[in-house]
């Protein structure tokens, strides 16, 4: 027998092997598995390595909430009596169940509580949000937190870390969290004046070290798409916007960037806060969870009630699509959604049907051309239904949108880090405030609006005039949706 028999004899039975696997192990929903069969059936050798590192769903590690972060947390909703409050506000809601059933859902799927008492801004483009968010820094007595999915080393990214390299130096504590794939622009020696000064910078889960943890099931594309900032555990942000001057429609290949981001005051600070500790004791082994970084915040008297749910592939229950399905299910009059990246799981594309048959005005507004060939492939290839249904789509054409932002009626809006796709929904860590009452959902129905004044809406008609490779790019791209 010859070498060569031998290794396509070797390479066959990897092929079939690893496609028993994917059929053995792959128990997310059956249109993952078949994609997968498909990319194993179409790419034999690359495949199987692209199953080996991203194909296995499993996130091998406990919960990463710190119990005494959560004690922390408890004590002082009950010194706060926000315990009370938040029961009101259930009963208060009794005459509205789509409220009351939204905070027992929250309650049952995140692993941090509601926090009635909050104000809450929303922040449009990334010039109004970073002059917040550096404003509120400066003031930082004790602490300020932050995470980033992409923190780039332009003039952006250098300023930020000069500011809280001075804040060490004034004895602020400071701790900055990237994400190793997201960041991985950022030279080794990026972050020294920062650690120079006494602060501390880490990396979510490094590929290098996924790749050693590869035995153990975890997967290298498991990413944390979180943005959280937290000042003095009183005032948090997190929302859509990284750290780069493309944020600021600085990018010439891009243009204007149409993004939103929110400023949070009050008790669902510490919710943020929470978070921010299980990913810094996931990533450096420091727990987080003295009373000092968990104060009793202010509470204002007319605020709104915030739900802050943080996802995750370590999440059982997939909180955030959850959460989507839920209020998508309970509008009656108008559910507008902002997405960059529309690939919607099975179970919000049948939500978002329903809406629009049983006559509610569903807006969708997605990028006209977006920074991934395939997602915006595959987002075209849900449109024509939608439309059936009676929806209407608009395609933003003055630059790129990347805000994720919903408005549903008069009573509830989310404006988080979660794109409104699978990878968002089960295999990133993201975070998205949901947000009840009328006055900041006033504000991002208003915003909605004048981002329509961009935007060009599509029709059953266009979708169809659409050139042949397009629509057949979309079908293929539609088949890979579970995998983008």
């Amino acid at each position: 027998m010859t070498f060569e028999s031998l290794f396509v004899g070797a390479a066959f039975v990897a092929h079939l092997a690893a496609i028993v696997m994917v059929l053995l192990y792959e128990r997310r929903q059956p249109t993952a598995t078949l994609a997968w069969v498909l990319s194993l059936l179409l790419l034999p050798v690359i495949g199987v390595v692209f199953w080996a590192l991203f194909g296995i769903t499993r996130y091998r590690r406990t919960r990463r909430r710190s119990r005494i972060a959560g004690e922390r947390i408890d004590a002082v909703r009950q010194a706060l009596d926000v315990g009370d409050k938040l029961d009101a506000d259930k009963r208060a809601a009794g005459e509205d169940p789509r409220a009351r059933g939204l905070l027992e859902l929250g309650a049952a799927v995140a692993s941090t509580s509601a926090s009635p008492g909050n104000d809450v801004r929303l922040l449009v483009d990334g010039a109004v949000t970073y002059r917040a968010i550096l404003r509120d820094v400066e003031r930082a007595q004790h602490h300020v937190h932050v995470c980033f999915y992409i923190i780039q080393p332009d003039v952006t990214g250098r300023s930020l870390r000069d500011r809280l390299a001075n804040l060490a130096r004034r004895g602020v504590q400071v701790r900055v969290l990237c994400d190793a794939v997201g960041s991985a622009r950022l030279p080794r020696d990026f972050w020294d004046p920062l650690t120079d000064a006494g602060g501390q910078a880490a990396y979510f889960s490094p590929v290098i070290r996924s790749l050693h943890r590869w035995r153990r099931r975890d997967r290298i594309d498991f990413r944390n798409h979180r943005k959280i900032v937290v000042v003095d555990g009183r005032v948090g942000f997190t929302g859509g916007i990284n750290i780069g001057r493309e944020y600021l429609g600085l990018d010439p290949e891009v243009g204007k960037w149409r993004d939103s981001h929110v400023r949070i005051d009050g008790p669902a600070v510490l919710s943020l806060q929470s978070t921010f500790a299980e990913d810094w004791l996931t990533a450096t082994g420091e727990t987080i969870d003295d009373a000092e970084h968990f104060p009793v915040p202010g509470v204002h008297a007319d605020g709104e009630t915030v739900q802050v749910i943080d996802s995750g592939p370590d999440s059982e229950w997939s909180p955030i699509e959850s959460m989507y399905a839920f209020a998508i299910q309970r509008a009656d009059q108008r559910l507008w959604i902002t997405n960059p990246y529309f690939v919607p799981s099975p179970v919000i594309e049948e939500a978002l049907v329903a809406a629009a048959l049983r006559g509610v005005d569903v807006r969708l507004l997605v990028p006209q051309r977006s920074d991934h060939l395939l997602v915006e492939l595959a987002s075209h290839s849900y449109y024509p239904r939608l439309l059936e249904a009676g929806a209407r789509v608009f395609l933003y054409r003055r630059g790129f949108v990347h805000a994720k932002a919903m408005v549903v009626d008069d009573w509830l809006a989310s404006v988080g880090s979660a794109n409104m796709d699978i990878r968002s929904f089960r295999l990133n860590f993201e975070l998205n405030p949901f947000v009840l009452g009328q006055r900041f959902n006033q504000t991002c129905a208003a915003q909605f609006v004048e981002d329509l004044r961009h935007a060009d809406e599509t029709s059953l008609q266009r979708e169809a005039a659409r050139p042949p490779w397009e629509r057949a790019g979309s079908s293929l791209a539609r088949l890979l949706s579970p995998l983008l």
